[in-house]
């Protein structure tokens, strides 16, 4: 459905969601913590529901543009960004297994119970194996010399 046709209330809502995922996806990028790609798509699909200028806008971000472009128009990405996407969710969840392993026992003191190591690093290895195998299936995006105009 075309924004125009949208209620104004429900532009405005898709408009503050795409906002806030904007927000939490720029964090993302520059802390290791969270991802901040996947919260960029979302807003990308909130904005398309909400005002064109703001789409237009994020698909012609200087930092994070063309990887969207790339990602709308084939679900893929250059190999570059899937270099820097692996590495990156490679050293967290190696620091975050690196951590548990060198703490002190998880004790979960509502239920009374001491878990195992093994179960957060079980879920953790599973986790970026899952990951890498996602992001060696996504095409590669062809590489472009000029950018592209909307």
């Amino acid at each position: 459905m075309p924004h125009r046709e949208r209620p104004l209330i429900v532009r405005c809502a898709y408009g503050a969601f795409g906002a806030v995922c904007v927000v939490v996806g720029f964090v993302g990028i520059v802390t290791p913590v969270m991802p901040g790609f996947v919260f960029l798509v979302i807003a990308l699909w909130a904005f398309r529901n909400s005002s064109e200028t703001m789409e237009n806008w994020l698909l012609n971000n200087r930092y994070v543009g063309q990887t969207l472009r790339d990602w709308d128009a084939g679900r893929s990405m250059k190999l570059r960004t899937k270099i820097i996407a692996l590495c990156m969710i490679w050293l967290a969840i190696s620091l975050t297994c690196y951590k548990i392993y060198t703490s002190a026992q998880i004790y979960i003191k509502q239920i009374d119970w001491t878990m195992p190591k093994w179960i957060p690093l079980l879920i953790l290895v599973g986790t970026v194996i899952w990951l890498t195998d996602y992001l060696r299936r996504v095409p590669l995006a062809v590489e472009t010399s000029e950018p592209k105009t909307l």
